[in-house]
């Protein structure tokens, strides 16, 4: 019984094999056809110094055999061991390959990828090079292209004393993490760009995971973005397709006793959690203080407190996949003229003053107070929208009962803490009309129902952009 099994597989292992052998080659000079003429890589960061980091995206296109016979081809990238580029087809990567086979009407994929040298300029330098293909003595050719952008690197840097980055000839790349150590302060001028390489962390000997891939404040952090040169800070990935994409960095984190932050003109997208603030500070002062600033494209939260004092003015926070805002163990929380927007059904402002276990029970109370002022949260969405929730206890040892919403633009189907100046709502017809808020533009169209109705003693004169409020400002980030 063995042999009748083996006999057909050996006769069908034998016709197969000389359908291989008698396959016919193609001998004329041939023409392949190619998805691309060029392979274009927009921008990449060029190399830092010791490192292969960064690596471009990898990119790829497909060669395909138009004939009824197999192709032999010889390819090589004609750079050869020096080129920046380098390329692996269908599997195998080499600098010259020679007879590749590409069966009767059948593909393959070439992969490419790029590290780029240094080139001592301030602007994004072309470097080109291409990869050779030759069928029985045609010679055809594909385009590699990429522009490489020198930068200043920061790497596990620790910025002790007092410590000004101005210079602008050139993008800021945090790789790994940067931190601003106790009783250290760290200005940012105007018109500096950060980016910052993707979410990686540490393992502590317990196990416990530390995320570090993000600016972490320990000291004092000044942000001094200006109306025409905001402070940028977003993810390392420069190709257009992640131009929106969030989760990319981790974001800027304050850490317990950091102190007399302040954030100026700056743009916070991109990351995993905007900002991330802890505890309030020993002495009384904001742990953080926001102005005309804005925050999205967040896959977490927007911003989280964590028992801290914050307050923030003239603030756009869009795009959140969490909470806009969490006012998380308590803390003091201070939003003027603010614009939020969500497209998540649950509420995306959320304030909460208890610790509890896994069964829900409460085990610890922490005081709270949140104030918004002339402020719009709203989401998208049918019916039975809250925007904003509680968990807390309303003891009055633990919260603070002057906290709510006075003269905001809410969406809420239930009712919420507010004054006669606030305007709730569930009916979407009745959206504060920004103008495009699925690209987080929440500047206010026509006939807004927010124009007008905010108060006008908070004292805060200019809009997002430094336009001036009237007598009778607006809701919201923007005036109209």
């Amino acid at each position: 019984m063995l042999f009748k099994g083996i006999i057909p597989l050996l006769l069908f292992v034998c016709i197969f094999s000389a359908c291989r052998k008698d396959q016919a080659i193609l001998k004329q000079p041939g023409t392949l056809q190619f998805s691309e003429d060029t392979v274009y890589f927009d921008t990449v960061f060029t190399r830092l110094p010791g490192s292969q980091y960064p690596r471009s995206v990898n990119k790829r296109f497909m060669i395909r055999n138009p004939y009824k016979e197999t192709v032999n081809i010889n390819a090589r990238l004609m750079g050869g061991s020096n080129s920046v580029y380098r390329i692996n087809i269908d599997g195998r990567s080499a600098i010259d390959f020679k007879a590749v086979e590409i069966l009767p009407e059948d593909s393959a994929w070439v992969f490419v990828e790029a590290t780029l040298e240094p080139n001592s300029l301030t602007q994004p330098a072309l470097v080109r090079d291409s990869i050779q293909f030759e069928t029985n003595g045609n010679i055809q050719y594909i385009q590699l292209a990429a522009y490489g952008w020198d930068a200043y690197y920061l790497k596990d840097t620790v910025f002790t004393g007092n410590t000004s980055l101005l210079l602008t000839d050139k993008p800021y790349v945090i790789v790994n993490a940067a931190y601003v150590d106790s009783g250290a302060t760290l200005n940012i001028g105007p018109g500096l760009h950060f980016y910052s390489t993707p979410n990686s962390g540490f393992t502590r000997s317990n196990g416990e995971i530390i995320e570090v891939s993000a600016l972490n404040v320990f000291g004092t952090l000044k942000v001094n973005g200006n109306k025409s040169n905001p402070v940028i800070f977003e993810g390392d990935r420069l190709d257009n397709n992640y131009a929106d994409v969030p989760g990319q960095w981790r974001g800027i984190h304050f850490f317990r006793f950091s102190v007399n932050n302040e954030i100026k003109h700056a743009v916070i997208k991109n990351a995993t959690r905007g900002v991330w603030v802890d505890s309030l500070p020993q002495s009384g002062q904001y742990t953080l203080v926001i102005r005309n600033s804005i925050i999205k494209n967040i896959s977490g939260y927007g911003i989280l407190g964590l028992t801290a004092k914050l307050r923030v003015e003239n603030t756009v926070i869009s795009n959140c996949g969490a909470n806009t805002v969490l006012m998380y163990y308590g803390g003091h929380y201070e939003f003027l003229h603010c614009s939020l927007h969500s497209n998540t059904r649950d509420p995306h402002v959320l304030a909460n003053n208890l610790l509890r276990n896994d069964n829900k029970q409460i085990i610890r109370r922490y005081k709270l107070q949140y104030l918004f002022f002339n402020s719009i949260i709203w989401a998208n969405g049918g019916k039975d929208v809250n925007t904003v929730g509680e968990d807390i206890d309303p003891n009055p040892s633990w919260f603070n009962d002057t906290s709510g919403y006075s003269y905001c633009y809410v969406r809420s189907k239930d009712p919420i803490r507010r004054d006669a100046g606030t305007i709730v709502t569930d009916d979407a017809t009745k959206s504060p009309k920004f103008i495009d808020a699925g690209k987080n533009n929440l500047k206010l169209g026509a006939g807004s129902p927010a124009k007008d109705k905010g108060r006008n003693d908070l004292g805060i004169t200019l809009d997002l952009e430094e336009k001036s409020r009237d007598s009778q400002p607006d809701m919201g980030a923007y005036e109209l």
